[in-house]
């Protein structure tokens, strides 16, 4: 069964979307359904929405009739493929160029990048071109799944928003709605608990250089307790960046790895290892026990000197990390 729903808003850059519309959940270990969701681009203009997005949100809480609610954040999607038809085949943009989030979407009541400042120009000279994307849609696995069964279906909208370079709206699209069911005939054996959380000021992370000493020494800028994790079993903590760069909104870029990541142990003051920022997950902490409600201090930092910054141009740039537990 395939749901289409579509708002035009703007006749030279159109933007729709249809998905599979059934999730069946069938056990603890969650489910991946390969291309559940598309958004489709119709291009046909002489303007260039420079640097232009797309972003998701889940439209209201996902409850069923026996008003038990599915936590949004368990509801992922990820970047699989994309196919282009017409002008966008002839200049064949690259995934780099078209800025597709990279890594699992975790979804939430506010907006989520899925294309970030995308490279690839909208204007094709009045020659129609399309680009079509293809998400996985992911439920998320754990022993959370086995107070959700029920019969009754979970009702799920996502509004999916075109912005421009200067977050303007180009368009919006709510989805048509898609229903999951967590079977209570399936499997749900107990399984391992986790969770990971950025809190308070350290969601907004910055490292500020004001005078020439900063690029001379470096910069350094702690955020404490901004690191919340629990887990039940032995377990790894990983960042990485959901960019290739870090970016300006006027598109200079600037290498990953001149930012550094750190942990301490806001109670113990224990350092973790050190990190250049990178698109791969990199180990900050391995623990080899289960970790009750602790709290860590996220360190930022750069090295004194560091040639790519002070080379670089002035601006904000920005990139967006994924901080990850997973069992040992």
């Amino acid at each position: 069964m395939l749901l289409f729903s579509t708002f035009l808003s703007a006749q030279e850059f159109r933007m729709s979307s249809y998905n599979s519309g059934w999730i069946p959940v069938n056990s603890s270990a969650g489910v991946t359904i390969k291309d559940f969701l598309k958004i489709q681009l119709d291009i046909q203009s002489r303007t260039d929405y420079k640097n232009w997005s797309i972003v998701a949100r889940v439209v209201s809480p996902i409850k069923n009739a026996d008003n038990k609610e599915f936590p949004v954040n368990k509801l992922k999607f990820k970047f699989g493929n994309y196919t282009t038809q017409q002008y966008y085949s002839k200049t064949y943009p690259t995934t780099a160029q078209l800025g597709a989030v990279q890594g699992d979407i975790a979804m939430n009541f506010t907006r989520s990048y899925f294309i970030k400042n995308s490279q690839v120009s909208t204007n094709t000279n009045g020659e129609y071109g399309n680009i079509l994307l293809n998400y996985d849609l992911i439920i998320e696995g754990g022993s959370y799944l086995n107070d959700l069964k029920s019969w009754n279906n979970y009702n799920i909208q996502l509004e999916l928003t075109l912005l421009d370079g200067f977050s303007n709206v180009i368009s919006s699209v709510v989805t048509n709605t898609f229903s999951m069911q967590i079977s209570p005939q399936g499997n749900y054996p107990n399984t391992s608990s986790f969770s990971i959380s950025v809190d308070g000021s350290a969601t907004n992370g910055e490292l500020v250089f004001s005078t020439m000493s900063d690029y001379i020494n470096g910069v350094r800028k702690e955020y404490i307790n901004g690191l919340n994790v629990s887990s039940d079993t032995p377990c790894e903590i990983q960042v990485s960046s959901q960019n290739a760069y870090l970016s300006t909104s006027s598109s200079d870029n600037l290498d990953l790895n001149s930012v550094r990541v750190q942990l301490r142990d806001t109670e113990t003051n224990k350092l973790s290892n050190e990190v250049k920022l990178s698109t791969y997950n990199q180990t900050l902490l391995t623990s080899s026990k289960a970790i009750s409600a602790k709290k860590y201090t996220i360190i930022y930092s750069t090295a004194a000197s560091d040639q790519k910054i002070m080379n670089s141009k002035s601006g904000n740039y920005s990139t967006t990390l994924l901080y990850t537990i997973s069992p040992q």
